[in-house]
């Protein structure tokens, strides 16, 4: 292991993900201040993993705690459609109602499905617990994830 920690995870961040360089310090979160979240996480990860041999097999485990997944399952989807409609049918029916052009319509099931969105995510999403790039290397330094996902910092 010829590599220093720190020094690769900040390449990795800057050349890997992208993130400008003077964002990537040791305080930096990686999901919540640099953005790294999903596949991009795990591409950080397995990199670790292939240059330093970290374990990360409790991450795994973990995921949901510090990290967002991609995509959705059936029942986002589903829940999502008929989030869709809806918001659609709401905005429909206010703007015939008011005798507004369709576009009105489409403009406000737009804004009815982001502010919802928001407002959802706001009151009911799920806070994220952070991991900053020290406590990655940390991480990395003791060659594996810790099972108490209190103990990352």
């Amino acid at each position: 292991m010829n590599e220093l920690p720190a020094a690769t995870v900040r390449q990795l961040l800057i050349e890997g993900q992208g993130v400008p360089e003077r964002k990537v310090t040791p305080e930096a979160r990686i999901l919540h201040d640099l953005g790294v979240d999903g596949d991009d996480a795990g591409e950080l990860f397995h990199a670790l993993h292939e240059r330093f041999g970290t374990d990360f097999t409790e991450l795994t485990r973990q995921w949901r705690v510090f990290f967002n997944t991609e995509g959705a399952g059936p029942r986002e989807t589903l829940l999502g459609i008929l989030y869709i409609v809806v918001c659609g049918g709401a905005a429909g029916a206010l703007a015939a109602a008011l005798h507004w052009p369709s576009i009105v319509a489409w403009g406000l099931t737009l804004v009815l499905f982001v502010g919802g969105r928001w407002f959802f995510s706001r009151w009911f999403g799920r806070q994220l617990q952070p991991l900053t790039v020290a406590g990655l290397v940390e991480i990395v330094q003791a060659g594996r994830w810790p099972s108490d996902p209190d103990d990352v910092r």
